[in-house]
This record gives C-alpha cells, structure tokens and sequence, in this order.
C-alpha cells in the first residue's frame, strides 16, 4: 500500500555497492528506515543531496508496518534547505540538532505535534538570520514536548534550576545550577521575542552545557554531545565577524 507521509531525515548509511539506508523521523509513523537502492550510482530519481540530514522531505512510501525496512516510491524535498547548507554556521547549528534528536526520539515516538515543531524550528533555522541562542531555544522548547519541561519559574523565592528534580527551588545543592544561568533558563522559556534577548558568549555556552546535563538527567541518560565544543567555538568566533547579530 501507498502512503504519503512528511519526514526529516535524521541519519544515513551507506549498504552495499550502491544503496543507502536512511533513518527519518515521519509525521505519521514515527521513526522508520528506508533503503533506497542504486542511488550511489545515479540510476534512481532520488539523489544522495535531496536526503541530506536534517532534509525535509514528502515521501511516497510502500509502508508495512511490521517491517523494519522499507521503500520509498517517490521524495521531494519540501523546503529545500540551501542556506543551511551553504553557511557553515547553520550547519554546525544543523550537526547539534541532529545529534540531538538522534538521542531524543525513539522508535515508537510519533507525535504530530513534535513533528510540526521540529519542521518549523529546521525552517526558522534555514530562513532566519542564525542567531546563537536558536540551540538554547530549540532545546528548551523541545523538553515541553518530550514531557520534561522545568517546572516552575526563576524568582526571590525559587532562584535555582535543580537539573536532577526539574524543577526551580529555593537553595542551591548538588544538581542545582547558578543564579545567573537558572534567570536566563527562565527568561528564555518564556520569552516569545527570544531573539531579542542579548547574552555575552560565556552565559551563553553555560546556559548551553547546563541543558546538556539536564538532558543527561531525564532524556538522553548521561549520553556525551560531541559537537557541542566546536558549536560554541564556531558560534563565538562567528559572533566576532558579525556584530549586528544578536549573540
């Protein structure tokens, strides 16, 4: 049976001589794998650039749900995504993601909803000036999906973010992060006009490895982020040449 479905493509490999097996997160269906064979030889109507990861795609697929693997009939890219693919910056930006969702969404994970946020977050990426608060942002944001939102907020009385409860509290301890970083945590997740929000580069990357063990704590079980080093590096040194971008 024919279906279509809207996917993200989340991770290829290459099978065989000529084949490659791709991993996507689809609307529908959560994440399933597909081979499209002979598409290394240039003798299928898919090439190997219109399933770059991270691409969005339309699939026609032959979709058997007790298959592990499955084919796909027809793809278009739906957008395509040049500039993330031409600026260095929104690819590493891209990299993070992808890492990211790689170690966040499982098999059996299809929520409409998550999906729409994903694709629209991918096109604010690609049409948006980058701004270097978009990883905080999106990881932020994606937590409220997941079901692991902090709860609570930055105040007198709850100044601290505790990475191990989830939640604000009143004294610092063990898992708690710094005033500072637990305040622009907050104001983040719950400022509409983010981009907007002015954060020197050393706030930044903290509030940025504090989410990453935050996502140790609930989600990706203690898992390493190996692009998060060169993406502050490359964000940093980005932000040295563009001073009218908000970073």
């Amino acid at each position: 049976m024919i279906t279509k479905t809207k996917a993200i493509v989340l991770r290829n490999t290459n099978y065989g001589e000529s084949s490659i097996i791709s991993k996507m997160y689809t609307r529908e269906f959560g994440v399933r794998t597909y081979i499209l064979q002979s598409i290394r030889k240039g003798k299928s109507a898919i090439k190997p650039s219109m399933i770059q990861p991270l691409s969005l795609v339309d699939l026609d697929i032959y979709e058997k749900p007790n298959s592990s693997i499955n084919r796909i009939k027809e793809l278009k890219n739906n957008p395509l995504l040049m500039d993330i693919q031409d600026s260095v910056p929104k690819k590493t930006v891209a990299l993070f993601l992808l890492e990211l969702l790689n170690q966040c969404i499982v098999d059996e994970q299809y929520e409409e909803e998550l999906f729409d946020f994903i694709a629209a977050q991918i096109i604010f990426l690609e049409r948006e000036p980058l701004n270097a608060l978009f990883p905080i942002h999106f990881m932020l944001k994606l937590t409220f999906f997941l079901g692991v939102e902090p709860q609570g907020e930055f105040s007198v009385d709850t100044p601290y973010l505790s990475l191990e409860e989830g939640v604000f509290v009143e004294q610092s301890g063990v898992s708690t992060v710094s005033r500072e970083t637990s305040e622009l945590i907050s104001l983040l997740s719950n400022n509409s006009n983010w981009p907007m929000v002015i954060v020197n580069p050393a706030a930044r990357k903290e509030s940025l490895n504090q989410l990453i063990k935050y996502y140790q704590y609930h989600i990706t079980k203690n898992k390493k982020m190996k692009s998060v080093e060169i993406l502050s590096e490359l964000l940093r040194m980005f932000y040295q040449y563009n001073h009218h971008m908000h970073f």
